[in-house]
């Protein structure tokens, strides 16, 4: 099997005479049996059959083949000059290199056998965070457990994504293709997200050519001999830039990092959606009847800002502005251009989103998310203005602490955006560009190693299919 499937023809990979590297699919990383932090991970499923599978038990957590690893992305799809400079790097490094795909998909339907375990509203669909990812590469950076269960016609769904659904490998995910036809797939695998690094599915380029997914979405970097060298050779090729992200696998947790699409669902609901001809986008009215209040609602007393907002995140938005408002900082919001041109809820693509078939649906379709100073914060505006008044950043900050990310920090600059998360953010010693958090460093145990869960590497390919940094 070639590295790089058809999809990703110019994508390109370093093997080092010089360095000996052996080709990725002969990269064979021991697996070590952690008796002390065994925890469910790999589904065990009977053979793959007609009938689907059930599952019988849970293995054991073995330590991942996890190496270091760096992604370079654009806002939008990977330009081809970042691509060729990401690339560079990895040669000036003497690592391996590889692009990758994401995408939001419209998923049909599962099937256990002749059994129904989800299907889509009528005539609606579901949508899906998916990475493409050569199974040669999956191999070295998840693990050959991962890369064995993915073919053209099998793919690997996360843990989280299996629980919200009841599904089982063996079972038959039907999605849909960006010209309208439908596609069957087998789950090889239920495998845990932070080895997944956070994607709903996981599919290899030849099963991405079956729907017609060709839209690239990063270079992935890893083998390199030491952080220095890759970082050296990151800003030698100019990709060290505010209008480039950079994501390390060891890098602390982002304080205003925003949710893979399975947590979003998680927190709150999956629903079905309806592309027009237009690009308009028509929502399930049932999850709207469940998640949303009737109309726009004042959300404080003091700062009297209207909007329709999830059940879920509309408490934590009256304690943000609540809070902001005893702070003294309320008048940083403009609150009759919130009650006109911001709000919540908006179900639609959000401005990166090229396809309506296959493409990235907003946050504020979740009517997680709300629009403040949208004259003064344009998205693109730097610095965003929140960051240059001097009661902003404290009003950025107290949102953190109620569970919002900001969108001053994103790769294209949001400064109206915040963005609910669902725990505090305040408390995270992140070197943010704007507005960082102020944090007492000596309360933080230096010698203590991050969990997986609080580097980037956990998420590190989370946010398919709901782009906004």
């Amino acid at each position: 099997m070639p590295l790089h499937g058809e999809i990703f023809p110019d994508a390109t990979r370093r093997l080092s005479s010089v360095r000996n590297i052996v080709p990725v699919k002969r990269r064979v990383f021991p697996l070590v049996l952690v008796a002390a932090i065994a925890v469910p991970l790999f589904a065990e499923a009977l053979p793959l059959g007609n009938e689907g599978a059930a599952v019988t038990e849970f293995a054991v957590r073995l330590s991942p083949p996890i190496e270091d690893l760096v992604t370079v992305y654009d806002s939008g799809s990977l330009e081809a000059s970042t691509e060729a400079r990401a690339v560079a790097a990895a040669l000036q490094a003497r690592a391996d290199s590889t692009v990758i795909g994401s995408a939001s998909i419209a998923m049909q339907r599962i099937r256990r056998g002749a059994s129904s375990v989800q299907d889509a509203p009528a005539y609606m669909s579901i949508p899906m965070g998916t990475t493409v990812i050569d199974a040669d590469v999956v191999g070295v950076l998840m693990g050959h457990e991962v890369s064995a269960v993915l073919s053209s016609t099998s793919i690997v769904m996360s843990t989280r994504t299996a629980s919200l659904r009841g599904a089982q490998a063996g079972d038959v995910v039907t999605l849909r293709s960006a010209f309208g036809s439908e596609v069957d797939f087998t789950i090889g695998a239920i495998i845990a997200d932070e080895v997944t690094g956070g994607t709903e599915l996981l599919i290899t380029p030849e099963a991405a050519q079956r729907i017609s997914l060709n839209r690239k979405s990063r270079v992935v970097m890893w083998g390199f001999k030491s952080r220095a060298d890759i970082d050296a050779a990151l800003a030698d090729q100019g990709l060290v830039s505010t209008s480039i992200r950079i994501r390390r696998s060891w890098d602390p947790f982002d304080p205003d990092s925003t949710l893979g699409m399975a947590r979003s669902k998680e927190l709150l609901g999956e629903f079905g959606y309806r592309v027009a001809s237009s690009g308009a986008v028509t929502q399930e009215a049932a999850w709207q009847a469940a998640n949303l209040p009737p109309g726009r609602r004042l959300l404080n007393n003091s700062i009297r800002i209207v909007a329709r907002c999830h059940l879920v995140v509309e408490p934590a938005l009256r304690a943000a502005l609540a809070e902001a408002a005893a702070a003294g900082v309320g008048g940083v919001f403009d609150v009759g251009d919130a009650n006109l041109a911001g709000g919540c809820h908006n179900p639609r693509f959000n401005r990166l989103s090229q396809s309506s078939m296959i493409g990235f649906l907003s946050r504020h379709s979740w009517a997680m998310a709300i629009d403040i100073n949208t004259r003064g914060s344009c998205q693109g505006c730097a610095p965003p203005d929140f960051a240059t008044d001097p009661g902003g950043c404290k009003a950025v900050r107290i949102f953190r602490k109620h569970g919002f990310a900001w969108g001053g920090n994103f790769l294209t600059p949001d400064g109206m955006h915040f963005e609910y998360v669902g725990e505090p953010r305040d408390v995270f010693p992140y070197p943010s560009r704007y507005c960082p958090n102020v944090v007492d460093n000596l309360l933080l145990d230096a010698d203590v190693e991050p969990s997986i869960e609080r580097t980037q590497r956990a998420t590190i390919f989370a946010d398919a299919g709901l782009v906004a940094e």
